[in-house]
């Protein structure tokens, strides 16, 4: 099973919010760069925000989840994150069904009893074998099927990239867990400390491409909006784009958008009439562009 999927958990966003209001001024746009992307209107706050993100990041979830991959053996790091995933099961089979998925809902219940019975509390995934494949699924991606927008881009402390929309729906889905919900407090903690040094370890092969990213904070921005279209349309991206970075040309202004640019002209060469075979290779172009008509005499 692959390890990059995991189930975010929801510390109080009220108080990481108060806390992250205080550090806007600690961190800005890049010289030069304005607000680059029309989903990100509070930039100046959100790259302060990452740039709190990014420091508990290098100094502290970086070495523990590196310590968690070497000191634990790769069928225990499976068993815990199957388990953790098992946990959110209720919560993925409530908006299927609030999506209107029934099908995927009753596929998804099959698979939280068989995991939870056979596979031991969900230690073992038993019901990827009985081709009962897991779902992803959340209140966020409920509320745009919906049709509630997505709001401005927002970056929260520790838990990192979201929207507004996906926010409200982390809160929303504390209560559309009832096994997570009505743990004992300390079983609460370790499970939410545990999700969060396997999340983090799952992400650990996306260091090098972050961190040499020309500018980290548009990466993971963009990254993460284009992966919330795909969950959202189901791996059906009504249109598939790449993020236009605005990387500065030599002269230091803002090189024009991969987008938009047109390719350049072919560039003809005239050959020289010495030569035969290059006269020859300069004939087919001008075949191509006759419009259906008859071929140019040798």
């Amino acid at each position: 099973m692959s390890e990059a999927s995991r189930c975010p958990r929801r510390p109080n966003l009220y108080l990481m919010l108060l806390i992250a209001v205080s550090l806007t001024g600690c961190a800005g746009v890049p010289p030069g760069k304005t607000a680059s992307n029309p989903q990100d209107p509070w930039e100046n706050f959100n790259r302060a925000v990452y740039a709190l993100n990014d420091r508990v990041d290098k100094n502290i979830a970086r070495p523990v989840a590196s310590t968690y991959q070497r000191a634990m053996p790769a069928p225990a790091r499976n068993g815990f994150h199957n388990l953790i995933g098992n946990l959110g099961e209720p919560s993925t089979i409530v908006n299927d069904m609030l999506q209107g998925k029934l099908i995927q809902g009753l596929q998804d219940t099959g698979r939280f009893i068989v995991n939870s019975t056979v596979g031991l509390l969900g230690w073992f995934d038993v019901a990827k074998h009985l081709g009962l494949e897991k779902h992803d699924e959340d209140l966020g991606q409920t509320l745009a099927v919906w049709g509630v927008p997505s709001g401005p881009y927002l970056v929260l402390p520790v838990l990192g990239p979201s929207t507004v929309r996906d926010a409200g729906g982390r809160v929303g889905d504390i209560y559309t867990d009832p096994p997570k919900r009505d743990m004992p407090p300390r079983y609460r903690n370790a499970e939410l400390v545990l999700d969060g040094i396997d999340t983090r370890a799952g992400f650990m092969e996306a260091n090098g491409a972050i961190d040499s990213a020309y500018d980290p904070y548009a990466f993971v921005r963009d990254a993460y909006l284009q992966n919330r279209r795909y969950k959202i349309n189901d791996g059906n991206n009504p249109e598939s784009e790449m993020p236009d970075y605005d990387l500065p040309s030599d002269d230091g202004s803002p090189a024009p958008s991969a987008l938009t640019q047109s390719a350049p002209a072919a560039v003809s060469v005239p050959a020289p009439a010495t030569h035969a075979a290059p006269a020859v290779a300069t004939a087919a172009p001008a075949q191509k562009n006759d419009g259906g008509g008859n071929p140019p005499p040798p």
